[in-house]
């Protein structure tokens, strides 16, 4: 059975509401669904955020620097790449799921 976070998330509040700790609450979720549906960490974040007044079931957005696909090995590949030939896609091209506005050969 494929349990959403939802569902998950809803449980902990019950759990916490109830007064169960998070990691009671972990194993009563783990045995009512799969053993891999909360781990005792996760369900311990939930009631901490609970007990600090926010019972909202959703994720906090994500903030600071996003990653970029630009990691050192890559930039470095990129220095040591000769570019040999640039070839210009129309606006709507994609390669990989990527849009490419030129593409470069070695």
């Amino acid at each position: 059975m494929d349990i959403s976070k939802e569902l998950v998330r809803g449980c902990l509040l019950y759990d916490f509401k109830v007064g169960l700790s998070a990691a009671a609450s972990s194993r009563r979720i783990c045995q009512a669904f799969e053993d891999s549906a909360v781990n005792e960490r996760t369900a311990r974040h939930w009631f901490q955020k609970f007990r600090s007044g926010d019972l909202s079931l959703c994720d906090k957005t994500q903030t600071g620097r996003h990653r970029t696909w630009m990691t050192k090995p890559c930039r470095r590949l990129l220095r040591r790449t000769e570019v040999k030939r640039v070839v210009n896609l129309p606006d709507n091209s994609t390669l990989q799921g990527k849009r490419l506005d030129f593409i470069c050969t070695t």
